[in-house]
């Protein structure tokens, strides 16, 4: 299960222990999640892959910071969109509503490209979109928005952060001048885990 944050705090130093707890959360399922046999992947193999890959959008959630100008006003939504098919969206399902700092985490599931277009703060965009990068960003507003994928190149190709698998475990790459034009923050301690590229 992921570990859902309290909300009771929105103070600094109140977030720093549930911040490097959860940073802890992410570099244990970089080792611990992936299947023993490549060759024969059972389905809990799979579930446990999901799980991970569900917890790193989570933890991006938590270690990225978006500016006012954001939002509409302090009661709207921080988006976390699940764009096309995304097979461990269930396991992000169970922190729709909880807190993200002073926000509301919701949780969007669709396969239809006009929700998206109307706003997200997280996009993880499904494989099956991989193969028209090009033209799918360049249709999409980027401002605020931490696009996520899961496919050899795609922090290359428009995407902010890219979820690699080795042979043993996940790790993920950032491109960091992307990041910093979309307007967003992310945090020296998220970074200093990714692989950090700079293309534009």
């Amino acid at each position: 299960m992921l570990f859902k944050p309290s909300d009771r705090s929105t103070d600094t130093l109140s977030r720093k222990p549930m911040r490097l707890f959860l940073l802890a959360l992410l570099m244990l399922s970089s080792i611990a999640s992936m299947p023993t046999h490549a060759a024969t992947r059972s389905d809990l193999d799979l579930a446990k892959e999901y799980q991970v890959k569900a917890l790193f959008l989570y933890n991006f959630a938590n270690f990225v910071e978006w500016p006012a100008d954001a939002f509409a006003d302090q009661s709207s939504t921080l988006k976390m969109c699940l764009y096309g098919a995304v097979p461990f969206g269930e396991f992000l399902d169970i922190v729709n509503g909880v807190m993200v700092r002073d926000r509301t985490l919701e949780v969007i599931r669709t396969t239809d490209y006009s929700r998206i277009q109307s706003g997200c703060h997280i996009l993880f965009v499904g494989i099956e979109h991989h193969d028209q990068l090009d033209v799918f960003f360049k249709n999409l507003n980027h401002l605020f928005v931490l696009s996520i994928g899961n496919v050899k190149d795609f922090a290359r190709k428009g995407g902010v952060v890219n979820i690699l698998r080795t042979s043993d475990q996940q790790q993920f790459e950032i491109n960091l001048s992307k990041a910093i034009e979309n307007g967003l923050l992310i945090s020296s301690d998220l970074l200093s885990l990714a692989r950090i590229i700079n293309d534009r």
